[in-house]
Order: C-alpha cells, then sequence, then structure tokens
C-alpha cells in the first residue's frame, strides 16, 4: 500500500466513510452522515481518516463524553455534555489496510488529541466481536456496570461489550 495521509475528517469526507462504515459494520450499526457530522462538530481534532492513493484506509470517530454514558448508536450530539473521558465511538480500517498498523496510528493520533483537551481516560463499545483487539491496545471491560449502562451497550449488539481505559498512556 502507499503511504499514508492522516487529516481530520470532514464533510466533503462522508461519502467514502459511510462506504466503508457499511462495509465494516452491520446495519444496526450505522450511523447517519448527520451523527458523524455532530460529531465533527463536537470535536473536529478526535475525529481523523487516513488516506492513500486508493482513497479512504481508515477513519477514527470519537469525541469528549460523560463517563459511564455512551451515545446511542446514530445519535446526535450536541455540546454541553461534560468532558469526563475520551470516548471511542468508531475505528474502522478498509480491508486493503489492515495488518499495516493503521488502526494503532489512528488510536495514538485521536489519543494525543484527547490529552491536549485534558482527557485523562477512556471509554468505548466493542461491537461485533472487537473486545481482543481493544485489550490489545490497553483497554479492559470494567468489573461491573450498572443494569442502566447494560441497557445502553445492549444497543450495540449482543456481542456488545462496555470498555475502559483508565490512563491514555502509550498505545
Amino acid at each position: 500500500m502507499d503511504s499514508l495521509v492522516l487529516r481530520p475528517m470532514a464533510p466533503q469526507d462522508l461519502h467514502a466513510v459511510l462506504d466503508l462504515q457499511c462495509r465494516g459494520y452491520p446495519p444496526p450499526l450505522h450511523d447517519s452522515e448527520a451523527a458523524f457530522l455532530s460529531r465533527m462538530a463536537l470535536a473536529p481534532g478526535l475525529n481523523l481518516t487516513a488516506w492513500s492513493k486508493s482513497g479512504l484506509a481508515g477513519y477514527l470517530v470519537s469525541h469528549p463524553w460523560a463517563a459511564g454514558d455512551p451515545p446511542p448508536v446514530d445519535a446526535l450530539l450536541a455540546a454541553g455534555t461534560p468532558a469526563e473521558c475520551w470516548y471511542v465511538h468508531d475505528l474502522s480500517v478498509a480491508e486493503a489496510a489492515r495488518g499495516l498498523g493503521l488502526a494503532r496510528t489512528l488510536l495514538s493520533a485521536g489519543r494525543d488529541a484527547a490529552r491536549a483537551l485534558g482527557l485523562a481516560r477512556s471509554e468505548l463499545i466493542a461491537v461485533e466481536g472487537a473486545a481482543p483487539f481493544w485489550i490489545r491496545q490497553g483497554w479492559r471491560p470494567p468489573q461491573a456496570v450498572s443494569q442502566a449502562l447494560a441497557a445502553k451497550v445492549a444497543g450495540y449488539g449482543p456481542a456488545a461489550v462496555f470498555m475502559t481505559r483508565e490512563e491514555l498512556g502509550d498505545l
């Protein structure tokens, strides 16, 4: 694969981003263009794309958010929610770019941007059997979750796992 260019996600990227999302996730886990735009508006530096000469190689969608309160799939986000953690909403790498370390590159850049905003911990919901990947990156399932949190996680599918990373050290 040719060299990659990492840059903030822009509205003109959304056609390619939505296409990659459709190839990587089943329909119940699809976010709309409006949901992506709301995340980009909330945290421009935490939503990244990686491009090759062939097109979009991958993307990261993340934002500051309230701890223990992940937003539902396809939710429109607005400013005003307490920024208690770096919430990693979506990470996707195109088939042709897998095995090149792109996921780690996107996460490292996102982590650096989250630290610059003063965020010191992270949360996410691993979907579609991705928990082992996230464990290798340093996220862990908490020992217990509330019923309210479990209900939110269930909205991401039967295999969804809520995970946290208490320190944003090296990835």
